[in-house]
């Protein structure tokens, strides 16, 4: 749920503390001005994973820019895990919000990964990370994801770390999802292309030490919908081990 009652959020890669006097970027003054109708001296929230987040009154917006001074800091720095997710590249406004609706269920990077079947050129990596530092302005995360690719399937796969787990969404079946996530907390999620796996990136996958497949239901499902429900069981899993935990 959204609540338009609070203070704007804009992320600044600066570092923050009481009293500095930061600048904002042109683009960034412009949303101020003349999407969020801001004037000087009205507060907001400035953040990042590094800083916390602080509130902050506007000094000055321009067509150059703005600056903005800290005041109080509202929330320290503090760890947001998630997990790796990769995606065969889908049609642009589809992976629009495909980024938007995993930022908000807290995914921590992102991999644009190339199959046989992907039938879609890849979207650059700088528009994502725009939409995805959009998101976490307004879902109040601090951290922005990263966001790497496209890269090739088997590429990918290779520069891994050593003992890495990938979980798949397989449309042939599998283990359930949330049964695999609970006993596999940091395995990176893999989906592929809508068409699936060519058969050779099957045998890659099934070869592979460390891959595990599960299954999503007897329905066909988009790209976007098979990611989220992967994202949503990650989360479900461990909410579920923290109340198991906590009882």
């Amino acid at each position: 749920m959204r609540h338009h009652d609070r203070e704007p959020r804009l992320h600044l890669d600066a570092p923050l503390e009481e009293g500095a006097i930061v600048q904002l970027e042109a683009q960034q003054a412009h949303r101020l001005r003349h999407v969020l109708r801001l004037e000087q001296g009205a507060t907001l929230r400035l953040f990042n994973a590094a800083s916390g987040e602080w509130r902050a009154e506007l000094l000055r917006l321009d067509r150059r820019g703005g600056e903005a001074r800290l005041g109080e800091r509202l929330r320290a720095p503090a760890a947001e895990p998630g997990p790796r997710l990769a995606v065969a590249p889908i049609r642009a406004n589809r992976l629009d919000w495909l980024v938007e609706k995993a930022v908000e269920l807290g995914v921590a990077s992102l991999d644009l990964v190339v199959t046989r079947r992907t039938i879609v050129r890849a979207t650059r990596s700088d528009r994502l990370l725009a939409i995805a530092t959009e998101a976490a302005e307004q879902c109040g995360r601090l951290g922005i994801p990263s966001i790497s690719g496209p890269v090739e399937l088997g590429p990918w796969l290779a520069r891994l770390p050593a003992g890495a787990i990938v979980v798949v969404a397989d449309e042939t079946g599998g283990e359930p999802p949330l049964a695999a996530l609970r006993r596999l907390p940091d395995a990176v999620l893999l989906v592929g292309p809508e068409g699936g796996f060519a058969p050779e990136e099957r045998r890659l996958l099934g070869e592979r030490p460390g891959t595990v497949r599960v299954g999503l239901g007897p329905r066909i499902l988009r790209s976007e919908t098979a990611a989220l429900c992967m994202m949503m069981a990650v989360r479900l899993a461990r909410d579920t081990e923290g109340s198991l935990a906590n009882g």
